[in-house]
């Protein structure tokens, strides 16, 4: 056991999982260790108003009750600056804490981890055309990691698993909770290769500001993340928000009917430069250079077909492997400069007034927006519209600033 876990624990107890004020305060000390003597000393100084309640209250025992909890029912901790902590959630906005996990994610730090997520309530095409993709990509190697919601999330699990690959299901609850419901079957289905992970304690029900936390863990563990089907408001946008804040790929399934709402919140992100996605080759071409030895190489995708075209008769003498990408593909930005100055007087009001509050204060960071605006819906998806629309620029740290 990592000797520190259990004052990283106690540090998300006092805290409470998710919560971004617990990076400040540990940033003042030597370790986090050294923050809970100084705490335990009286010292409190770093803490903010709205915290000492809950610092005083949470107890190295606590935390100790909770990790032999753990032990006992076969779920693994894993802390911040643990070497079995996922890195590539070391480069992310307010990483978790301490991560539980039931099932095995060695390895997730040297493998191509794609997330595909889409709506609860994909039509008959997406569903084939899903199940068609996952596979692929899982025959090709590809660790597939979603969000467990009922409709594309689970399918892509599902699928994934089913294709011999390891899929990594992240909750926005405990890891005790019945999510989603009765769905005990398949998390322990993906667990014999794969995992079922969280950020919140074992017992922690769901909440509206779950969601949107677990979402920046699913694209966080990612290289590139894939919107399979979403719909103009979708969940699934938001962890396309994230994607393209944390610097990751962003990948859509191009829509099935252009005037249909149910594909409409994937136009904006293809217009603006998301990669679309007509095969599994077009997700693996990014990564086979860097990832090739955890690769299949052998897998029907990298096939014949591909230097014949989709509908010609294949060479089987003639194998290739897949086009090298010159470049890496990212969102592109929009420049303004070659595009019409919107007049802020035109927007809706709940932007205008995002652009008004942005501009008084120059940097804001997405927490203070969602305090500013606290009954707007799906604040992540009205940021990332503004950003593709060329209003605002994301900057490091999911902070926002006015676009130049």
């Amino acid at each position: 056991m990592y000797p520190d876990l259990k004052y990283w624990v106690w540090l998300t107890i006092a805290y409470g999982p998710a919560n971004a004020r617990k990076w400040n305060f540990v940033s003042h000390y030597a370790s986090v260790k050294h923050a809970y003597e100084c705490v335990l000393s009286g010292d409190f100084r770093y803490v903010l108003p709205q915290d000492i309640r809950n610092v005083q209250s949470a107890s190295l025992g606590m935390a100790e009750k909770l990790i032999e909890y753990c032990i006992k029912n076969g779920i693994s901790i894993y802390c911040f600056d643990d070497e079995h902590y996922p890195k590539r959630l070391h480069e992310i906005y307010n990483p978790p804490s301490v991560l539980f996990v039931r099932g095995n994610i060695d390895g997730i730090d040297d493998s191509v981890v794609i997330a595909a997520v889409g709506t609860r309530r994909p039509s008959e095409y997406s569903v084939s055309v899903s199940t068609k993709i996952t596979k692929e990509l899982s025959n090709a190697g590809v660790m597939i990691t979603s969000g467990f919601a009922d409709g594309l999330d689970t399918l892509a699990l599902m699928t994934c698993h089913s294709s011999g690959g390891r899929a990594i299901a992240c909750l926005p609850c405990g890891l005790n909770r019945d999510y989603p419901k009765d769905s005990a079957r398949n998390r322990a289905v993906l667990c014999e290769s794969g995992a079922v992970i969280s950020e919140f304690f074992p017992d922690d029900g769901l909440s509206a500001a779950s969601f949107r936390a677990r979402n920046r863990v699913i694209s966080g563990i990612s290289l590139g993340t894939v919107i399979l089907q979403a719909g103009e408001g979708s969940g699934a946008l938001s962890t396309a928000s994230f994607a393209v804040a944390q610097g990751k790929d962003l990948f859509c399934v191009p829509p099935h009917e252009l005037y249909n709402s149910a594909y409409s919140g994937v136009i904006p992100l293809l217009r603006d430069g998301a990669i679309p996605v007509f095969d599994a080759r077009d997700i693996l071409n990014e990564y086979y250079s860097v990832y090739a030895h955890r690769l299949n190489f052998s897998s029907d995708i990298y096939g014949p077909k591909s230097e014949h075209g989709l509908f010609a008769e294949p060479d089987e003498s003639k194998p290739l492997k897949p086009a090298k990408t010159s470049e890496k593909k990212s969102i592109r930005r929009i420049d303004k400069a070659n595009t019409v100055k919107q007049d802020i007087i035109d927007l809706p009001e709940n932007k205008r007034h995002i652009i008004e509050y942005i501009e008084k204060n120059v940097v804001v960071v997405f927490d203070e927006i969602a305090a500013e605006f606290p009954c707007e819906q799906e604040l992540d998806v009205i940021l990332s519209e503004m950003e593709l629309e060329g209003l605002i620029q994301s900057l490091s740290g999911n902070r926002y600033t006015i676009s130049k």
